[in-house]
């Protein structure tokens, strides 16, 4: 049986500037003209100094000192509603969107704007352990994202809608998870929560039509022919006597997202918080698609000084291996940012992944780990990703075989990244090849005793020749010659095992290339 959940948001833009930055003081949210802004929303402490929606903002200036202002960016709503989609894709299958709707005026007071969401929950509860469960970990992962939602629940998505805008006014509201129960339960709820035009509000209200349910005991013909047959019809699909088609949210192969600070920030530290943010949707996201990420880019944007433009200070992650876990990645990005800092106070903060990678999940044992487990504490990636973010690719890399003959030339410096085109087949030599542990960096010509080469005393020949002739299609490179050689093992009187080679094109001469353990 479907059954819908209704994520509303009340104020959602002063969430959004409440979630960008940690902000105790008052702050607002302006909007109307330019020259004469007025408040539209305004936190606790602004409204303990005074201030109200509909003020002039000199006047709320007046009151507050220390007033942060927002202007409202429409814009910015409807990206945070489609990437709070995308987070909730893990949760259902089925997403709608209810984008924001601007404030109406009527009797005085300001309706609430309705934006948020809604999910079908019924086909995935036994997924996450039932109902209760489910609502659990969608309102711990909104608190964690810095959203507060108001949320109703209902056999239809526009019941489960009304219910829950009304939540978020401060009105009692029930759930209706049967048929049966939605009209009882709409009742009640005041005919503002169906956001219908003002002059038919007041119109009813002049009537003394003030409910769901007086409007539903009118004879329909009649109402149709004052009212119109659409606003029947919006009733009768929350009550389910029509279908109720909702517009499918379909979630793109790549995951962008920003926060709009309210503030200037100046020290790259204080990226952490908008930061810590993005990830939580991120991993949202990341689970929807059952995917990973191997390489984050964040960007600061920064404050423009009059005409000159600044350049945005870009801060990449590279993981060795595909993640998801916000925590995980908040600790490496915490590292990372150390090395990191603001040419200019950044006024935005952008996180991209552009390649999602197959992410696999580690298998959980069976048994308690036992006493000599090697995986005791922080593991040896983990160790080295959080090198690689605190002191950078310069410093902490890792070593990839190259199929190339060419001693030299058989092993490359690589980033700590998980390669992209999935995992590369190991290069095997054959079993009678042997190859020392220390190859150096460029091989260093070797004297010569009665024709045999001396290395702290005369060298004795254990093992080859190796003849290897390769390169020729590298011909006229400096930077990768042809090589023909014989390569040896040999010992010296110390006990020392090297590893060295004849040159068999002029001038000739013996040459070191490795040491033995």
């Amino acid at each position: 049986m479907a059954l819908w959940l209704a994520v509303c948001l009340p104020a959602l833009p002063l969430q959004l500037a409440a979630r960008a930055i940690r902000c105790a003081g008052p702050l607002a949210i302006t909007e109307g003209p330019r020259e004469r802004p007025l408040i539209a929303f305004c936190n606790d402490p602004a409204r303990a100094a005074g201030i109200a929606p509909a003020m002039k903002l000199a006047a709320a200036q007046a009151l507050a000192r220390t007033l942060a202002v927002v202007p409202r960016t429409p814009d910015h709503e409807r990206d945070a509603l489609h990437e709070l989609a995308c987070w909730a894709y893990q949760f259902s299958a089925q997403v709608t969107i209810r984008p924001p709707t601007l404030l109406r005026s009527y009797g005085g007071q300001a309706s609430p704007s309705s934006s948020g969401l809604v999910l079908e929950t019924g086909g995935s509860e036994r997924l996450f352990g039932g109902r209760s469960e489910l609502h659990r970990r969608i309102r711990r992962g909104l608190g964690s994202l810095g959203y507060r939602a108001a949320f109703g629940y209902a056999a239809t998505p526009g019941a489960a809608w009304l219910i829950g805008t009304a939540r978020a006014s401060g009105l009692p509201a029930r759930d209706a998870q049967a048929g049966g129960q939605l009209q009882s339960a709409l009742a009640p709820l005041p005919l503002t929560m169906l956001e219908w035009d003002v002059d038919t509000t007041r119109t009813l209200h002049a009537l003394g039509l003030n409910t769901i349910g007086q409007v539903l005991g009118l004879p329909r013909d009649a109402f149709a022919r004052r009212f119109g047959a659409h606003r029947l019809d919006q009733l009768d699909r929350a009550l389910g006597l029509q279908p109720d088609p909702q517009p499918a949210f379909s979630p793109p192969a790549r995951f962008a997202a920003r926060i709009e600070l309210p503030a200037d920030v100046t020290q790259s530290a204080q990226l952490m918080f908008p930061a810590h943010r993005l990830l939580r949707s991120l991993e949202g996201f990341l689970r929807g698609h059952d995917a990973g990420a191997a390489e984050l880019i964040f960007t600061a944007h920064h404050n423009p000084r009059g005409v000159r433009t600044i350049t945005a200070t870009r801060i990449a992650l590279a993981l060795a291996a595909p993640e998801r876990d916000a925590g995980r990645l908040a600790k490496l990005l915490a590292e990372r940012l150390t090395r990191v800092s603001l040419p200019e106070p950044a006024v935005e903060l952008s996180l991209t992944v552009e390649r999602l990678a197959p992410f696999q999940a580690l298998n959980a044992s069976l048994l308690p780990p036992s006493q000599d487990s090697v995986r005791d504490g922080l593991d040896w990636l983990q160790l080295a990703e959080t090198l690689h973010a605190r002191l950078g690719s310069e410093r902490v890399f890792q070593l990839q075989a190259v199929d190339d003959h060419r001693p030299e030339h058989a092993i490359r410096i690589a980033p700590l990244a998980a390669e992209r085109s999935g995992p590369r087949a190991p290069i095997r030599l054959a079993p009678a090849l042997q190859r020392p542990l220390l190859i150096l960096a460029a091989p260093q010509p070797l004297a010569q005793q009665h024709e045999l080469p001396d290395y702290r005393g005369e060298l004795a020949l254990i093992a080859g020749p190796e003849r290897i002739e390769v390169g020729w299609w590298d011909f006229g490179d400096p930077h990768r010659p042809t090589v023909h050689r014989d390569y040896f093992v040999a010992r010296n009187q110390r006990g020392q095992t090297l590893w060295i080679y004849r040159e068999l094109k002029q001038p000739r001469g013996w040459f070191l290339h490795g040491f033995f353990c």
